[in-house]
C-alpha cells in the first residue's frame, strides 16, 4: 500500500505540474470565446461517436475473454466498460477502472489472472491499433512529417518500440530466460503472464482484436475528435490531423499522470501547435473533450453503485 501511495503522490505531482503548464499557458478569455460558438448538434455527434467507440471496444473486449472462456452478455462488457470509465474519472480510489472491470467478469467462476489478462491485452491491442494508424498515416503524409523533427522524432521512437517489443518476445523465448523466469519470478505472476502467452498462440483472435482496436481508434478517438475541433472551428486539414491525433494518443497513455490529467492537454499544446494551431483553442478542446467524456461515464453510476451494493453484501 506504501508503494501505491508514493506511486499516486508522484503522479498527482506530475499531473499539477502539466496543468501549471496549461493554466499559464493559455488565455481563458480568448478560449471562453471560441467555447461559445459550439453548437447542441455538434456536442450530441462527439457524444455518439465516443459511444460508438465504447461499443466498438466492449466487442473487442468480449472477443479476447471469449478466447479465455468467460462468458458474459456484449451489454455486459459495454456496462463494465463503461462503468470502468466512471470509476477511473471519479472514484479516488487506488483500484482503477481496469482491476474494476477485470473483477466483474472473473469474479463468478474467480478467474481473476484469466479475467486481468483479457482487460491488459485490450489495452494492448488498443495501442497497438493507434500504432499502426499513427505510422499508416505518417506515411501517407510524409512530405509534411519529414519537414518537422518532432514529427519524425515521435514516429522514429514509435517504430524503435516496435522492434524492441519484437526482440524482447524472441528472447524471452529462450531456455535459460525461461529457467530464469521460474526461477525469480512468484507463480501468481508467472500464472499471468502465461495467460497474456496465450493470446500469440492464436493469431486470428489477435488479429481480429487489432483490427478492432484500429476501428475503435478511427471512429472513437480520431472522428470524434475531428468534430470536436471543427465545432471549435480549428482550421486544420483531415490528413494533418490524422498524422498527430493517433500520436497524442499513444503519448497520453504513458501512465505518468493520474487518469492523463495534464498530459494529453500538453499533448493537444504542443501537437496541434506544430501546424500552427492557436494553444488557446486547441486547449479548449483537449479539456471540452476530458468534460463530455466525464459526463458520459457518470451515467454509469447507478450500475457503480449497484455492484458496490453487491460486494457489500458479500463481505
Amino acid at each position: 500500500m506504501t508503494k501505491k501511495v508514493i506511486k499516486f503522490f508522484l503522479k498527482l505531482a506530475i499531473s499539477l505540474g502539466f496543468s501549471y503548464w496549461v493554466i499559464i499557458k493559455i488565455e481563458w478569455t480568448e478560449s471562453w470565446e471560441y467555447l461559445k460558438q459550439v453548437q447542441a448538434w455538434q456536442i450530441a455527434l462527439y457524444l455518439l461517436l465516443v459511444v460508438a467507440g465504447m461499443l466498438i471496444s466492449a466487442h473487442k473486449w468480449k472477443i479476447l475473454a471469449n478466447h479465455k472462456n468467460i462468458y458474459n452478455s456484449f451489454f455486459d462488457f459495454f456496462k463494465f466498460y463503461l462503468t470502468g470509465s466512471f470509476v477511473n474519472n471519479f472514484m479516488p480510489s487506488f483500484i482503477g477502472g481496469d482491476t474494476y472491470r477485470a473483477y466483474q467478469i472473473g469474479r463468478v467462476e474467480k478467474k481473476y489472472a484469466v479475467a486481468a489478462s483479457t482487460v491488459v491485452m485490450d489495452r494492448i491491442t488498443g495501442l497497438i491499433g493507434a500504432t499502426i494508424l499513427a505510422l499508416f498515416f505518417s506515411l501517407l503524409n510524409w512530405k509534411t512529417v519529414l519537414k518537422n523533427n518532432w514529427l519524425i522524432f515521435f514516429n522514429a521512437v514509435i517504430i524503435l518500440s516496435l522492434f524492441f517489443d519484437i526482440i524482447a518476445m524472441k528472447v524471452r523465448e529462450s531456455v535459460f530466460l525461461q529457467k530464469l523466469f521460474r526461477k525469480f519470478i512468484p507463480e501468481k505472476i508467472r500464472h499471468f503472464f502465461n495467460e497474456l502467452d496465450a493470446y500469440r498462440n492464436d493469431h486470428g483472435v489477435l488479429g481480429r482484436a487489432i483490427f478492432w482496436g484500429c476501428l475503435f481508434a478511427l471512429i472513437g478517438v480520431a472522428l470524434a475528435n475531428f468534430v470536436l475541433l471543427k465545432a471549435l472551428g480549428v482550421q486544420i486539414g483531415f490528413l494533418d490531423f490524422l498524422s498527430v491525433i493517433f500520436l497524442i494518443t499513444i503519448v497520453s497513455s504513458i501512465p505518468i499522470t493520474i487518469n492523463n490529467i495534464g498530459l494529453k492537454e500538453w499533448a493537444f499544446v504542443t501537437f496541434f501547435g506544430l501546424f500552427g494551431v492557436n494553444s488557446s483553442l486547441i486547449i479548449i478542446a483537449a479539456i471540452l473533450s476530458r468534460f463530455l467524456q466525464m459526463a458520459l461515464s457518470f451515467s454509469a453510476l447507478p450500475m457503480y453503485l449497484k455492484s458496490r451494493k453487491k460486494m457489500d453484501e458479500k463481505l
